[in-house]
């Protein structure tokens, strides 16, 4: 028994929610991937600055070593220099271009088709069903959710790291000041 046309009005809804969906979320990951990516940068200016700080403090002799405190002063200088370096190391890690593969898609921009020549490529894109359509969409959902997931992760770290980098910091200052 064929359809009937509110189940046909019904289908064609479902598949329109679902498209709208799927372009929702695309918008939403492609905004945390640039939110994150953008923080990461500014973050990375201030470690850049904060690692050079450090090692001139400590090699820059500006604590001369007379007593036990000014030689932890010294130490902390370099261990607020390092850990500002593997906040840098992970901010440098979160901006990476997008590097990660999937299978082979029509979305991807380093995927196969985009090396075609420009009337071939349109010729394929114009062959391409409404299904595998949604499944390539689906497929870079999910790996653009990856990305997100790697960013926010090594954000995190650098963003931890920096926190620690700053508190060595301002107790090599203390203890400079003490001393």
């Amino acid at each position: 028994m064929p359809n009937s046309p509110m189940d046909e009005i019904v289908r064609i809804e479902r598949e329109l929610i679902h498209e709208r969906f799927a372009d929702f979320e695309r918008g939403v990951l492609q905004d945390n991937i640039i939110l994150c990516d953008a923080k990461s940068g500014v973050l990375l200016a201030f470690d850049g600055a904060m690692v050079i700080f450090g090692i001139d403090a400590f090699v820059g002799g500006r604590i001369a070593h007379e007593t036990l405190v000014h030689t932890a002063a010294n130490g902390l200088f370099l261990l607020s220099a390092a850990a500002f370096l593997v906040s840098c190391h992970f901010s440098l890690t979160t901006v990476l271009p997008r590097l990660r593969r999937g299978h082979e898609d029509h979305i991807f921009w380093e995927a196969s088709i985009f090396r075609l020549p420009v009337d071939r490529y349109v010729e394929v894109m114009e062959k391409l069903d409404v299904e595998e359509e949604r499944r390539d969409k689906l497929s870079h959902l999910h790996m653009l959710a990856g990305i997100c997931r790697t960013k926010f992760a090594h954000f995190q770290i650098a963003i931890r790291s920096g926190q620690i980098a700053f508190g060595l910091l301002v107790l090599a200052e203390l203890a400079r000041l003490i001393g």
